[in-house]
């Protein structure tokens, strides 16, 4: 029998009422800081993890597998994440090889200035630092007809990220770390696996044979990093153990280095993931840091040179909302609200100090800016049951991260492809049909507002500043189907004259290949390489062409041509782009090489030479001729795909 309207809602006010109440009766210190709880011991980590989990409502824990976790160095002689581990012996590949390096390279394309970001792939003007699975190659690129590699590192798990820092490498990696359970009704323990990730830092003034100086592990797998001066904060990820969880613990080498205390919402959610923040020296012997807090997925990481800003999206529970078979006007409201952490950081030191939540979702870090202390965020409001309700909003945060101003309901029915804050203005791309190029005024940071806005086909995926008046646009050209919907097609490359800001201007844009085109600039600023004073723009490129097929009686039958490589350009300001040449790398024209190693990834340059870089191999061209191929290594590789969505 369906409950009538009066009963369905009393049973709302009923649900609203045991859901809310629930948000409060957790474990946990209630603290000044707005919007956390503060966790300090294992048994109210336990409790706070049964009381907001749904698994535990349900009763659905992994108790019903587990009895008790038993310490390694109960179990085991040599527990893996107490022992020291010998370094592996480099492998010396070549000698004699000039010293002298380029006086010009490029370095990582980075948000912020003065925060570098971790990569694949870092150089130093004359070594080229490379990453592929489980090894660590270092090639001497400079000059390129004497380039070689000179030391092949296997490092212990598969290579996330790294960085470069004089003398010194930073190397991520994600290795299994080792616990012992005892299975209910057995007295076997039995081994379990967890992640944790390793920050090996190496000494490399000697580039034939790095030598291994520390090691800073933290629980978890590696999600990102940032570098400020001589200090790396990194997080990880890992899921809780709801049976028997424990405070985290991180390793300077064998040392335990305790965390105090877990920063947790006092809301329910279906389920968290456990984030750790660690911050230690790349030179020196300072003590790591670290903080702990739970999450949920989808994060999005935003650093300045003085705070961390950790956001993710939360949505109302399943057991909430999803019971209720007619929405009130409450549930009417949008369901995705984002929450958003701070954390100042100084000469490595991590203090928590406010959250603060914004309706809709994040697309990526470069969703957020810090400007004068505020923090400025742009969000899509959308609700998945209908594009009518979509709209992309602009809001500036004080320092307790306190709404301050906002501008609402921007382009209805779209959402945000890429934003782009550069001072006081924020150029955001969204999409539906044609992609407006809005211009936002926040100079005034109480009064948001719009200045101007553009409109044309296609839309852009990343936004990139040539100077203060010129923007650079890289995205999909877009086209009508047959039953008039708007699918993407080729690579499309566009560069806009925002000097009037009340009017922008498309200079010119230009389209690469077809449908299946795309580049790893889509989804990683990190392979877009832009230097004005030697004026080039280097794109990679997977080209896909249509060739109809002659005669055939399906219409629009096809095969296709595939090129992979790097495109690049020269730019006038005035007139638009200029193509200098395109390098082609791969073995051949299948699709299949987008996917594996074959993979242009990344370009950086020494002087006038242009290196294109995938996971596999290292081409170094002359920039002046393009056509002029001055350096071809290999790298061993491990074949792992390579996503993009």
């Amino acid at each position: 029998m369906i409950p009538q309207a009066p009963v369905r809602s009393l049973l709302l006010t009923v649900i609203i009422i045991v859901v809310c109440a629930g948000l409060y009766q957790v474990s946990g210190t209630d603290t000044p800081i707005s919007g956390m709880l503060e966790i300090t011991t294992d048994e109210d980590l336990k409790e706070y993890l049964k009381n907001v989990t749904p698994e535990y409502r349900y009763g659905y824990t992994n108790e019903m597998y587990y009895d008790i976790a038993i310490p390694m160095a109960e179990m085991a002689p040599s527990p893996v994440s107490m022992v020291a581990k010998e370094a592996a012996s480099p492998t010396a590949i070549a000698t004699g090889s000039s010293d002298k390096g380029a006086s010009d390279f490029s370095t990582t394309n980075i948000q912020v200035a003065g925060v570098d970001e971790a990569d694949f792939v870092k150089n130093d003007g004359k070594y080229i630092y490379i990453e592929s699975g489980e090894t660590l190659t270092i090639v001497d690129a400079f000059p390129p007809e004497q380039g070689k590699i000179v030391t092949e590192l296997p490092v212990e798990g598969s290579v996330s990220e790294l960085f470069l820092a004089g003398d010194h490498l930073v190397v991520f990696s994600d290795t299994n770390d080792e616990h012992w359970y005892k299975p209910k009704g057995s007295a076997v323990p039995i081994p379990d696996y967890s992640r944790k990730t390793e920050a090996v830092i190496y000494d490399i003034s000697d580039r034939k044979s790095p030598k291994e100086v520390r090691t800073i592990s933290a629980p978890g797998s590696y999600e990102n990093a940032r570098m400020i001066g001589d200090y790396v904060y990194f997080i990880t990820e890992e899921t809780p153990d709801y049976s028997n969880p424990r405070m985290p613990i991180i390793y300077d080498g064998t040392e335990p280095v305790e965390i105090s205390s877990i920063w947790c919402p006092p809301y329910p959610k279906k389920e968290y993931q456990m984030h750790t923040l660690t911050s230690f020296p790349v030179i020196g012997s300072g003590q790591p840091q670290a903080e702990s807090f739970l999450l949920g997925y989808s994060n999005t990481l935003y650093v300045s040179p003085q705070n961390v800003y950790i956001a993710y999206e939360k949505q109302l529970p399943w057991y909430g909302w999803g019971m209720i078979e007619e929405k009130s006007e409450r549930a009417k409201e949008p369901e995705q609200e984002s929450v958003i952490h701070r954390f100042a950081i100084k000469d490595g030191e991590i203090a928590y100090k406010t959250t603060g939540t914004v309706p809709g979702y994040l697309l990526n870090q470069f969703s957020l800016d810090e400007n004068r202390g505020n923090l400025r965020v742009a969000t899509t409001v959308s609700d998945w049951s209908s594009d009518e309700n979509q709209y992309s909003n602009v809001y500036v945060f004080d320092p307790d991260l306190k709404i301050i101003g906002r501008l609402e309901h921007l382009a209805p029915e779209e959402k945000i492809y890429s934003a782009r804050f550069m001072g006081d203005l924020l150029y955001l791309v969204t999409f539906k049909q044609t992609d407006p190029l809005f211009v936002i005024d926040l100079s005034n940071p109480y009064q948001p507002g719009l200045l101007g806005e553009l409109k044309i086909p296609g839309y852009s995926d990343y936004l990139h500043p040539y100077d203060e008046t010129h923007l650079i646009g890289i995205g999909k050209d877009t086209m009508e189907n047959e039953w008039g919907g708007i699918i993407p097609t080729g690579v499309k490359i566009a560069l806009f004259d925002v000097s009037n800001v009340n009017n922008p201007q498309l200079v010119e844009s230009i389209v690469i290949g077809e449908k299946g085109s795309d580049s790893a600039v889509l989804s990683d600023h990190r392979a877009f390489l832009l230097d004005k004073e030697r004026d080039i723009m280097a794109i990679p490129i997977r080209e896909v062409v249509h060739i109809p097929v002659q005669g055939s009686k399906y219409e629009g039958s096809h095969t296709e041509e595939t090129w992979q490589g790097t495109y690049v350009f020269g730019i006038n300001p005035d007139t638009g782009f200029t193509e200098k040449g395109r390098i082609k790398q791969g073995t051949g024209t299948s699709g299949d090489e987008w996917w594996y190693g074959s993979t242009v990834l990344r370009s950086l340059f020494m002087d006038d030479v242009l290196y294109t870089i995938s996971r596999d191999r290292i081409v170094g061209s002359n920039l002046k001729d393009l056509t002029q191929r001055l350096m071809d290594i290999g790298i061993k590789h491990d074949d792992r795909p390579t996503y993009y969505y």
